[in-house]
């Protein structure tokens, strides 16, 4: 029942998005890219607050007091489900982009608010694209836009977290932006161990305080991805 709730609300949501798209037309034609931009997350952010709410998932969230309120910074996680991001979404209230995947962009209407809250497409088969993908990363962090990351590549369900990649980090070290490493626990029993059924669940969320790259030790800064690694490993307790 609850899956059938989740996909009702996502459809119902994204009717409505028609007419919330009449104000930012307005807004794209009138307003400032700043306005744009807020405007976009808030739609985002509110079907990410239904999908959480009609998935029933009740979350434990600790540390938001981390996230600055004016200073881009890279949100480097671990992943579990696609309910991440939502999740995320709804707790986090700065507007952040983060990279998805290629297939994203031909989702209809989706795609379009995505492009709006400047969210990367990666193909992860074409590596030259991939590496444009980073790039355009690093710039929007250099312009102040927060961005969130997996590094794993892809959802690893249970309770291990999977190596982070090294490359992605460069989206760090090239812009040097704090990162701020989280930790979602349990969200793959909302959906994934049970597919196609949603489920309630407890969910953890934990946010670590910055890293800030100048501050690390010479070692640390070579094995960046495990040291960042080991700080979402952390964050479980």
């Amino acid at each position: 029942m609850r899956s059938f709730f989740c996909i009702l609300y996502i459809c119902i949501h994204r009717f409505f998005s028609l007419f919330f798209m009449v104000k930012f037309v307005y807004l794209k034609k009138y307003g400032t890219r700043e306005k744009q931009l807020q405007y976009a997350y808030s739609w985002l952010q509110t079907l990410s607050k239904g999908i959480m709410f009609f998935s029933g998932a009740k979350l434990s969230v600790k540390g938001k007091e981390n996230i600055p309120e004016n200073q881009s910074v890279l949100f480097v996680g671990n992943h579990k489900s696609i309910f991440d991001i939502p999740i995320l979404v709804s707790i986090i209230n700065v507007p952040i982009s983060f990279i998805g995947k290629i297939q994203l962009k031909k989702t209809p209407i989706v795609s379009f608010w995505m492009k709006e809250t400047n969210c990367i497409f990666m193909d992860r088969n074409d590596i030259r694209q991939s590496l444009k993908s980073i790039t355009e990363g690093i710039e929007l962090l250099k312009k102040g836009q927060s961005l969130l990351i997996f590094p794993e590549g892809t959802r690893i369900i249970g309770e291990e977290i999977g190596e982070f990649k090294k490359g992605s980090l460069k989206l760090a070290t090239k812009s040097n932006v704090p990162i701020i490493p989280v930790y979602v626990g349990n969200s793959y029993r909302i959906l994934e161990t049970q597919f196609p059924w949603v489920k309630a669940r407890d969910i953890t969320v934990n946010i670590g305080e910055p890293i800030v790259l100048d501050e690390l030790k010479v070692e640390d800064k070579k094995d960046l991805a495990g040291y960042v690694k080991d700080k979402v490993e952390a964050l479980r307790n």
